[in-house]
């Protein structure tokens, strides 16, 4: 049987218990007969697969309380004892500018479509046309998942309103399939500081418990100085989220911001006017405490998609598919989005997509291309740049802003063959 003791629990195989059992029936009587198409036989054989198959679930049981090997529902249920559930399919973010008559209000959950795919962007609160006649907001994708937007493909006003004239775009944050269970133990390991002390972890915490949120990054300036290389106030933070609602995203701030503590973009309530100029990134959140009833002003950033332009050059060796080039340009994106290497138990490599501000090296993109190439032979990479458009490639590395976060898109991978 299973056995638990204080190095873990140990199962025996089905082929451990036949061997076992057989060897206890002979030494009732060596003449036995149980040859395995003997009555006797096959009882001994289905004995055996019965006893393994209760080690199995027994084993299966105990490793389904452990965060590190538990999986599906286990995992779940774990996440929910520490306060952190799945994270479902996310929708992507874009950033919007309306032009129209001054002073019209564009409500929340008004229509924008592309003009590319006709995917369907919802408006994620109300925008309100300033006195230049273009005011800024944000919009949200109503399909699911990883939906991509250039700038300048949200052109289409799917909800007319008087004063509202035209709509264009940024670069879309994009959303995420349905969390995996690697990506969801990562996570969950990370939230467990989220009922903690220190107020950069546990709000990062906080905030990544969001319903929606793919990505978040709190900084600090814990410098002399009055602003550090990010930009960030003198003893300010800095809070950069990807997804979410901004109200849910607000309150989530609230509940772990340490009284008195600057936030980029900087934002004064007695005055009622941004310190800092709060760009298209910007969003400030007024709300009210669910607990005591004060009010509260919060302000943080908006991540925005950062397009990657890749340009790579393979010596061909042997025989390769017809769609290798598709082949090595979906695994680069796959591997940007944490996807490269799902149900593989492959240690070594950074298996985290990009976060926010993570500097993109040309030298990490040869394990997506050598994970493809390596499937079929000899073929290797001569050459790979990246850039941040197809005509401007090199080796040096492009660092985003601490707003920004490196997309991927096959489009942008040019893939060239040396035969």
């Amino acid at each position: 049987m299973a056995e638990i003791t204080d190095q873990g629990i140990t199962g025996r195989s089905l082929n451990e218990y036949l061997g076992d059992i057989k060897t206890r029936t002979l030494a009732i009587d060596p003449e036995w007969n149980i040859d395995a198409d003997s009555p006797d036989g096959q009882r001994i054989g289905i004995d055996a697969e019965l006893l393994a198959n209760l080690d199995e679930a027994t084993v299966g049981a105990y490793r389904s309380k452990d965060p590190d090997s538990a999986t599906g529902e286990a995992l779940r249920d774990i996440g929910k004892i520490s306060g952190i559930p799945i994270r479902e399919a996310t929708y992507s973010v874009a950033p919007i500018t309306v032009t129209g008559q001054t002073g019209t209000p564009i409500p929340a959950q008004s229509q924008v479509r592309s003009r590319i795919d006709n995917t369907v962007w919802l408006t994620t609160a109300v925008i309100v046309i300033g006195v230049g006649q273009t005011a800024t907001g944000f919009a949200t994708c109503t399909t699911p998942g990883r939906v991509l937007a250039s700038p300048g493909e949200l052109t289409i006003i799917g909800t007319p309103i008087g004063g509202w004239s035209s709509v264009t775009n940024g670069e879309a944050a994009a959303g995420v399939p349905a969390e995996s269970d690697e990506d969801f133990r990562i996570r969950r390991n990370n939230g467990v500081s989220r009922a903690g002390s220190n107020m950069r972890d546990n709000m990062e915490a906080n905030i990544a418990s969001v319903p929606g949120v793919t990505d978040v990054k709190v900084l600090e300036n814990s410098s002399d100085s009055p602003f550090d290389a990010d930009g960030v106030p003198y003893c300010g933070i800095a809070v950069i989220v990807n997804g979410g609602s901004d109200a849910d995203i607000g309150l989530a701030m609230y509940q772990k911001h340490n009284p008195g503590t600057p936030m980029l973009p900087r934002y004064s309530v007695k005055t009622d006017t941004w310190v800092d100029v709060p760009g298209a990134n910007g969003v400030k959140v007024v709300g009210v405490s669910p607990a005591t009833g004060n009010r509260y002003t919060m302000t943080f950033q908006r991540a925005s998609g950062l397009p990657i332009f890749v340009a790579l050059t393979y010596q061909k060796v042997g025989d390769l598919p017809s769609d290798i080039d598709d082949q090595i340009k979906q695994a680069i994106v796959s591997d940007s989005t944490r996807s490269l290497f799902n149900g593989e138990t492959t240690v070594g490599f950074n298996r985290g997509g990009y976060d926010i501000g993570e500097k993109v090296a040309p030298g990490r993109l040869y394990t997506p291309v050598n994970k493809i190439l390596g499937k079929y032979g000899d073929s290797y990479v001569t050459s790979l740049t990246i850039g941040l458009s197809a005509g401007a490639q090199g080796l040096t590395p492009i660092q985003p802003t601490i707003a920004q976060i490196a997309t991927f898109d096959t489009d942008n991978i040019a893939v060239t063959v040396t035969p």
